[in-house]
């Protein structure tokens, strides 16, 4: 099962503390070197909700959740590898975040949001970077093509150059849709994304992606007893381009609310 989660991250600076006790030391660096604002809110955001995501789906605490970067800088969360696919994007006010079950014969995950640049922008970036044969169509189509290559990348975890020089495949509709490119097979889909953005997830293999689309809920903290952080409430959902994420919850497979995540001991003491 793929879950797609859409975060909000636009946030206050007491939210922004309070976020920065749930990240790592590794991530609190990184947050550091962001200048002092939005941006550096955004990414306590997002970054907290992806750790929250990923240890409700391994039922493991959130402080357990340690990251490993691959050579062109994907995370893999740690001791995880045979059990989950994760993967970040982070655009703006929004984040994109997908959390993916392994199964037999499943790949690896990417997802890519993406605000619509200018006309002349997404011409300029077409022509340097694209395929000669998807160089028209518009910001709108030109970002469409662009969030399916970055997923596609960041799935194999490969350069973005070399991605981006990868057919898109065609734009008449959400797909699945197979992309073979430098860095192998893929089957890309789009998805819903807020007002001035496009998106895109991507699994490497043959298995066409089957997303569910969700937003960050307060249930998912409540199992570890953060329902509020630093006056941050974590239910704050949003109207995405008429699909209303206030009617969608994490469920498992048959429909029930997941039960609390426990401590796993295998995972216990890890750095």
């Amino acid at each position: 099962m793929t879950e797609i989660w859409l975060i909000a991250t636009d946030i206050t600076e007491e939210q922004a503390a309070a976020l920065g006790e749930l990240i790592d030391p590794d991530e609190r660096t990184r947050a550091a070197r962001t200048p002092d604002g939005p941006g550096r809110r955004r990414y306590l955001a997002a970054h907290a909700a992806a750790r929250l995501l990923t240890a409700a789906a391994a039922g493991v605490p959130p402080e357990l959740v340690r990251w490993r970067r691959g050579p062109h800088g994907r995370p893999e969360p740690v001791g995880l590898e045979g059990e989950l696919s994760v993967n970040l994007s982070t655009a703006g006010r929004w984040a994109l975040f997908a959390v993916q079950q392994r199964a037999d014969g499943d790949g690896e995950i990417g997802v890519d949001l993406e605000p619509v640049p200018s006309g002349h922008a997404a011409a300029r970036l077409a022509r340097r970077y694209y395929p000669a044969s998807e160089t028209g169509g518009g910001a709108a189509e030109f970002t469409r093509r662009w969030t399916r290559k970055e997923a596609y990348t960041k799935a194999h975890g490969g350069r973005l150059v070399d991605g981006l020089r990868t057919h898109a495949g065609p734009v008449g509709g959400p797909g699945p849709y197979r992309i073979d490119g430098p860095l192998g097979p893929c089957t890309v889909h789009d998805l819903p994304a807020p007002p001035g953005h496009r998106a895109a997830a991507a699994r490497t293999g043959s298995r066409p992606v089957r997303p569910r689309l969700l937003s960050y809920p307060a249930d998912l903290a409540v199992e570890f007893g953060i329902r509020r952080v630093g006056g941050f409430d974590l239910h704050h959902l949003h109207r995405v381009d008429g699909f209303d994420p206030h009617h969608l919850h994490r469920v498992d497979g048959s429909g029930a609310h997941r039960t609390p995540a426990t401590r796993r001991p295998d995972l216990e003491g890890r750095p």
